[in-house]
């Protein structure tokens, strides 16, 4: 029984592939914004011709949000509520990319702009991307 058992853990290491071998890192905080929540990114410059990032966003524990998340012509929009595990967007090529945040409250709306440009060199946890954020207060 004990044999068996080394053999699984064997294969398991041999076989499953960590993250980094994978090429596809672990997320990394990109910014937070006010009130808000968490933008993640992360790269896999492993299994395409190039690099693909994907950018994720957890919501803090405060109120629903609508997300738009645009590249190019392509738009996707969600509605995350508070504690809600992240939501990621597929890896893609493009280096251009925006969020856009719309939280309704009693005491207003507030709104928020991330705008993320990946850089050819950005495969590695120190090379963030650029990133652009505007916050509009209630």
């Amino acid at each position: 029984m004990r044999a068996i058992a080394l053999l699984a853990a064997a294969i398991a290491v041999l076989f499953v592939p960590s993250s980094a071998a994978s090429g596809r890192q672990k997320p990394y905080v990109l910014t937070a914004l006010a009130d808000i929540g968490t933008v993640y990114w992360r790269y896999d410059c492993v299994h395409f011709h190039s690099p693909e990032w994907s950018l994720g966003v957890r919501m803090f524990d405060t109120a629903t949000t609508k997300v738009t998340y645009r590249l190019g012509r392509l738009t996707r929009r969600v509605t995350l509520q508070p504690d809600e595990p992240a939501v990621w967007f597929r890896f893609r090529p493009e280096r251009r990319r925006g969020l856009s945040f719309v939280q309704a409250t009693e005491p207003g709306t507030l709104r928020a702009s991330v705008r993320v440009t990946f850089g050819s060199d950005d495969c590695q946890s120190y090379v963030p991307p650029r990133v652009s954020v505007q916050l509009y207060p209630r």
